[in-house]
């Protein structure tokens, strides 16, 4: 087993990678009575094209990837969310774009809860009738999301980053595309991408590392995993993806225009290795310094009433994309647009000659992290799985303490140099 000791925060990780391919991450905390376990599958709901071993190319519907995660806790003995509260703790389970997570936490029966989690998740149960009716309620799920004009905005600048893309369809899909689902497609991908070698479990808590270890190894050692072969997805390069759409407006039940500004990322980024994640926070930094509520270019754009208190920005770097987007309700989106992408202009020259505020802005974020180390909820969804070398919220605490200012301005300058620009914007309806 590996040991990783991290001085800074005095912490140590433990790390174990089974013969069957599925690696084990182990974080004590002796002096939390709670037990935080996430078992992560490397499958998203970008993940609905691939490859074969024998090279044939295969096509699911959007959204499959959030269908199979609901499907998961069909099991033959009965639902499995019944069998954790029977054990006395709480399951949930999510999807993202490159992965699907499922977790459990409590306080006792905590070597049941890690073997009922791995037993459920590696034994597919999809029935023809159970799938039809799982239609009905992720339909509703759906339509509750299109509902909401904050998730319109945000899926709108992603559709226009990336037309023609698997990131332009909704994690859930569409209502077309979940009646296209079957329990046929659902096992094929199962088969393709469950596998030990695409999984990692992370268990943080009152654990013992040697003991936990010990379970999973006796768990999986008793297991005969049927062989099929590995679905091989194949990221999409910047010169094989549309260029971003320069703009799109839509007409929605709102009070107040809503626009948004996405800045898709074109350069090379590695998830392989702590590289991108350096990437990734060097970024958020940068993006921190200039747009921060502490930055005087927030405080400028809002006493300007140009932005209100809805205001945020994020960063995004994933497996084969990585983009910013920067958003508000505002009066006049074509004023929110030009002031933005002013600051942007000017934003390598500013930071250059940040010193200050690059300090007070790294000592900030710094402390955001440790302090999430106080929360194991926080230290689970801060897991970055198999991605960037395994890393965890450790290594990014570790990675942030590194960061340079020169750093910071060498990433911003590349990013901004050759993303491409598109804006997004919602207007009130006549008459609302």
């Amino acid at each position: 087993m590996k040991i990783i000791e991290y001085p800074l925060v005095n912490e140590k990780l433990y790390i174990q990678h089974l013969k069957n391919g599925l690696t084990i991450k182990i974080l004590p905390r002796a002096d939390f009575h709670k037990v935080y376990g996430s078992l992560r599958v490397e499958y998203g709901s970008l993940d609905n094209c691939f490859l074969t071993s024998d090279q044939q190319k295969k096509a699911f519907p959007a959204g499959i990837a959030h269908f199979l995660e609901h499907k998961m806790f069909d099991q033959p003995t009965g639902d499995a969310f019944e069998q954790f509260s029977h054990l006395g703790a709480d399951a949930n389970a999510f999807t993202t774009y490159t992965n699907t997570n499922y977790l459990f936490s409590g306080t006792t029966q905590i070597k049941q809860n890690v073997l009922a989690l791995l037993d459920f998740v590696q034994q597919p149960y999809f029935q023809s009738a159970a799938v039809e009716r799982e239609k009905k309620i992720i339909g509703q799920e759906i339509k509750m999301y299109q509902d909401d004009i904050n998730w319109q905005l945000y899926a709108g600048v992603l559709a226009g980053m990336y037309p023609n893309h698997p990131l332009s369809d909704d994690i859930a899909g569409s209502l077309a595309s979940i009646e296209q689902i079957t329990a046929a497609d659902l096992l094929a991908c199962y088969q393709a991408f469950y596998r030990p070698e695409k999984m990692s479990f992370l268990l943080t808590g009152a654990v013992d590392p040697v003991e936990a270890v010990s379970w999973f190894e006796n768990n999986q050692a008793q297991k005969k995993l049927p062989v099929c072969p590995a679905g091989q997805t194949r990221d999409f390069t910047v010169a094989e993806q549309a260029a971003a759409r320069s703009f799109k407006q839509v007409l929605l039940p709102t009070q107040r225009p809503k626009a948004t500004l996405g800045l898709k990322g074109t350069d090379q980024v590695s998830v392989s290795n702590r590289s991108g994640l350096k990437y990734s926070l060097a970024l958020e930094l940068a993006f921190f310094m200039l747009f921060g509520e502490i930055s005087d270019n927030y405080q400028k754009l809002y006493e300007s009433g140009i932005i209100d208190d809805s205001f945020n920005f994020e960063i995004q770097v994933d497996r084969g994309f990585h983009f910013a987007v920067l958003s508000s309700e505002c009066t006049e989106p074509a004023t929110l647009f030009a002031s933005l992408i002013k600051i942007l202009q000017a934003g390598s020259q500013q930071l250059e000659t940040a010193a200050t505020e690059f300090s007070l802005a790294k000592h900030d974020l710094l402390g955001t992290q440790i302090q999430s180390l106080d929360s194991l909820e926080n230290i689970i969804s801060e897991d970055q799985g198999l991605l960037f070398d395994q890393a965890t919220v450790l290594d990014q605490i570790d990675l942030l303490q590194q960061l340079s200012l020169t750093d910071v301005c060498r990433t911003f300058k590349s990013f901004w140099q050759n993303c491409q620009l598109s804006k997004f914007q919602i207007l009130p309806e006549e008459g609302v």
